[in-house]
């Protein structure tokens, strides 16, 4: 039951950000509130520490990513989405298969983009700023113009599926 109402909250969630970019709050709150009561449901009184825990662990990982720029707030929210229906186990096999899903995702954006090394070396010097100064600032890509729009949902879909039923 838990995997039916987590993979048609995912669903919905990839179709929202392929569409507008955005996911829906009310999506994500509507899927925390059926985690929640999920939790209780199998766990009693201990079911919500257990939904505050998994809502949490996305926040204080992403944090950082967030302060980049790099991880939108709603891709966070969507990690803690699933948290609250999954056990912390399978949350954190399902935030390394989506970041690898991603990965790849990213490596084909790049393959196929005229001005990779460009978008490599600036995303090289950043890095170094980043070190060098101590201090985070948001990323700002350098052709703005030329953007690919990439729906993070989806390979937190694919990511999902894969640890959940392949791994």
């Amino acid at each position: 039951m838990k995997l039916v109402l987590l993979f048609s909250f995912l669903s919905l969630a990839a179709g929202q950000d392929i569409r507008s970019g955005k996911i829906s709050n009310r999506l994500i709150v509507l899927g925390m509130v059926f985690g929640g009561c999920l939790q209780v449901l199998q766990h009693h009184a201990e079911g919500i520490y257990f939904f505050l825990r998994n809502i949490s662990v996305p926040i204080i990982l992403f944090y950082l990513l967030f302060q980049m720029r790099v991880l939108g707030a709603g891709d966070i929210k969507l990690f803690s989405m699933m948290g609250s229906i999954l056990t912390i186990q399978e949350l954190c096999k399902c935030i390394v298969y989506g970041f690898l899903a991603a990965g790849a995702g990213s490596a084909f954006c790049l393959i196929v983009d005229r001005r990779r090394w460009q978008r490599m070396q600036y995303a090289f010097w950043y890095l170094a700023g980043i070190f060098s100064c101590g201090k985070i600032e948001p990323y700002q890509p350098p052709y703005e113009e030329e953007q690919i729009s990439f729906a993070f949902a989806v390979p937190v879909l694919f990511g999902a599926v894969a640890a959940l039923f392949c791994g």
